[in-house]
């Protein structure tokens, strides 16, 4: 029997440039609108009471939310933190010396890495129906999340410190994932049948994959009692999903933020905010559990997981 690990990954090469073409494209849009706006509002003197900025940043970020338990209750799945970067825009308005009010424009990638370890199912569909096998499953997925977050804020100057607190809005403009999946010390239902252990690559975009979608290029082979059942090798987000499911994740965030900046000149300055998420961000409809199945059907989860991030700036303002 082979060891119990993470699989190796040999991922879609042709999918990671293309989602690095996105990013890229979506950053050079971004930075001439920053741009604009701050060289706009710097040289426009009637806005004495209007200060733009603009800064750069790193999110350090997790999904927070219920996880699914074995049978002893333990929980068999962790997020851990995810870094990645952020770029935004500031608008704001004094309304004293000290006080005032902001909204910011930012392209915020945030997600996970997140991990299910522990007994759990693989369900194989062949020309007769659908085989079931209980085992134990590993997931590994990198999951990131972009958004394009709106929040409003309000803030007040002490010395060189400026205290803010509000809320946000986040747009989804893009969902993936990759990673790999074992697994292992499976046996079918009800003959119990042993199954070999099995490998797969992931390569997730959870808002344009199809349902049952895969890169069929090339094929794990597995002996399901009588029969062999192909598969692709590098499943897509959504193969072992029934028709009719839902995405994965949820187009709308919104939820409560707060920070401090520190001036380090009356226009550089370093900033560190908490934000916390409130919205679902998962969709009940296309949250599948991994751990089992009630007789061979399919559950899906109706639970909360949000989001939860450290972000760290360096920003100029005019």
């Amino acid at each position: 029997m082979p060891a119990f690990g993470y699989p190796s990954l040999t991922l879609a090469n042709k999918n990671v440039l293309s989602n690095m073409m996105k990013q890229v494209f979506l950053s050079k849009k971004l930075i001439a609108l920053v741009v604009f706006w701050v060289l706009w509002g710097g040289l426009n003197p009637a806005w004495s009471q209007f200060r733009t900025s603009f800064k750069v940043g790193l999110n350090v970020a997790r999904m927070a939310g219920p996880s699914e338990e074995g049978p002893d209750g333990a929980p068999l799945e962790t997020w851990r933190n995810t870094t990645s970067f952020l770029l935004g825009l500031g608008f704001g308005y004094s309304l004293t010396d000290a006080f005032g009010l902001r909204g910011e424009l930012i392209y915020s990638r945030r997600g996970a890495k997140y991990t299910f370890d522990g007994p759990s199912y693989r369900l194989f569909r062949h020309s007769a129906g659908v085989t079931e096998a209980r085992g134990q499953s590993r997931y590994f997925i990198n999951i990131q999340n972009t958004y394009i977050d709106l929040p409003v804020l309000a803030y007040g100057r002490w010395k060189d410190f400026e205290f803010s607190a509000g809320v946000y809005g986040g747009l989804l403009v893009q969902s993936i994932g990759e990673g790999s999946l074992l697994f292992a010390n499976g046996r079918t239902v009800p003959l119990g049948n042993a199954v070999d252990d099995l490998e797969f690559n992931l390569q997730h975009n959870y808002r344009k994959d199809k349902i049952g979608g895969g890169d069929f290029n090339e094929k794990v082979i597995a002996q399901v009692d009588a029969r062999r059942v192909e598969m692709p090798k590098t499943m897509g987000a959504y193969y072992d999903y029934p028709e009719g499911s839902g995405k994965l994740y949820q187009t709308l965030d919104y939820g409560l933020l707060g920070g401090v900046s520190y001036y380090l000149s009356r226009s550089l300055f370093f900033s560190v905010r908490f934000q916390y998420g409130l919205a679902d961000i998962t969709n009940e409809k296309g949250d599948l559990a991994k751990a089992q199945t009630d007789n061979g059907n399919l559950i899906f989860r109706n639970d909360r997981d949000h989001n939860v991030l450290w972000q760290f700036a360096l920003g100029f303002g005019f």
